[in-house]
């Protein structure tokens, strides 16, 4: 059975943990969404 892909919004996605999260969930095939104050750059590609 193939898995099903999820439309997420990361709320903070580009710190430390979050970052690892993202990258995990961008590899396996999910569609992301990131809001941040726009402290730091995005780290993830295609995200």
């Amino acid at each position: 059975m193939e898995a099903k892909r999820l439309k997420i919004l990361m709320i903070g996605g580009t710190g430390t943990i979050s970052t690892a999260i993202t990258r995990q969930l961008a590899e396996s095939g999910h569609d992301l969404w990131l809001l941040n104050r726009g402290s730091r750059k995005n780290e993830v590609p295609h995200v």
